[in-house]
Formats: structure tokens, sequence, C-alpha cells
């Protein structure tokens, strides 16, 4: 894609195979791993919400090189072992299988303060 970042020109840049790796690892994970967590999303939404993750990471990848790209996905990746690792199961909820389902659902709402 392109030589070097836009900001940070001594580094790497990420590349168009970094960036649909990235796509189909989080398509799997999204759609077959955890498709317990999102089922009561539209399938139209949930696309939206993969491409507007993946194009963000893609965008700070260019401006910042591959090491920006790979961290915050590192970054998230925590992220997601800790809520579904530990803050799930503290809640009494299964973190591979979103079970009790309402129960995952009234904690994600509060979770997004709209409760």
């Amino acid at each position: 894609m392109f030589e070097h970042p836009i900001f940070l020109k001594s580094l790497p840049s990420i590349t168009l195979t970094e960036i649909l790796i990235v796509l189909i690892i989080a398509s799997i994970a999204y759609f077959i791993v955890f498709n317990n967590f999102e089922k009561h999303v539209s399938t139209q939404k949930r696309i939206t919400k993969l491409f507007i993750v993946v194009g963000v990471l893609s965008i700070i990848g260019i401006l910042f090189g591959r090491f920006a790209f790979w961290g915050m996905i590192a970054l998230m990746t925590i992220g997601q072992v800790y809520l579904h690792g530990v803050y799930f199961p503290k809640h009494g909820i299964n973190g591979l299988t979103a079970e009790p389902y309402d129960k995952y659902l009234e904690l994600t709402e509060r979770m997004k303060g709209k409760k």
C-alpha cells in the first residue's frame, strides 16, 4: 500500500495482506466463535461494525505504521480476553456461551449506561 506510514516515516507500513488477514480472523471470531454474544443484533449491523473496526485499524496502520496497527489489535485482544475470561464470569455469565442470556443482555445494557 504505502512505503512508509504518513506520520512516522522511519517505521514499516502495513500491507494489504495484513489487513485482509485481520479481516478474516476477525470475521471468524465475530461470526463463528462468539456468535452467541451478538445474536440480538442484525447481521447488517454486525457486518457494518466489523468493517468500521477494520477500517479504523487500517487507518491507524496507514498513519502510524505496522507497530501501531498490531499494537491496537493486541490491546483489543487483551480487552476481550479480560471481558470474556474475567468480567463476565465474575458477574455469573459464561464467557464463551453468554449464558444466561437474559443476564448477559442486562449486564451489557448497564455497561452502556442504558439502565
